[in-house]
């Protein structure tokens, strides 16, 4: 079981760590695109596999592999409270209030698209 918490976890966590430097190196490290572009993919993709679990049945602990292990070590809450700290240090209160709304404001937003998303093509499909 260690094993595999681990393997998912390296993966989520490599992941991550090459969309900020792919991010970095496209459009420049002036603002932490890239831990939200992670957060906002990472809670949209959690909501729509829930969504996905009411109508399929896996087993739990696939579950956790999935969500819990790759998609827990994709995203990412601590980098974003870093990041949003060091702004308000350097007293960069427009970037601190952009990042603090559009990861706390959309990461809902597309968490519960995702869901409902899902649950309207299940629905309909069903």
């Amino acid at each position: 079981m260690w094993f595999w918490v681990g393997l998912w976890g390296f993966l989520g966590a490599i992941s991550r760590f090459y969309v900020t430097k792919l991010w970095a190196f496209l459009f420049g490290p002036h603002f932490p695109f890239w831990t939200l572009i992670v957060n906002l993919t990472g809670s949209f993709i959690i909501w729509v596999l829930f969504g996905i679990f009411e109508y399929v049945a896996i087993n739990p602990y696939y579950k956790s592999m999935i969500v819990t292990w790759f998609l827990g070590a994709l995203t990412t809450f601590s980098t974003f409270a870093l990041e949003s700290f060091f702004m308000l240090d350097r007293w960069n209160y427009h970037h601190f209030v952009l990042n603090i709304s559009l990861n706390l404001i959309w990461t809902i937003l597309l968490a519960g698209l995702g869901f409902y998303l899902v649950k309207f093509i299940g629905k309909n499909i069903a």
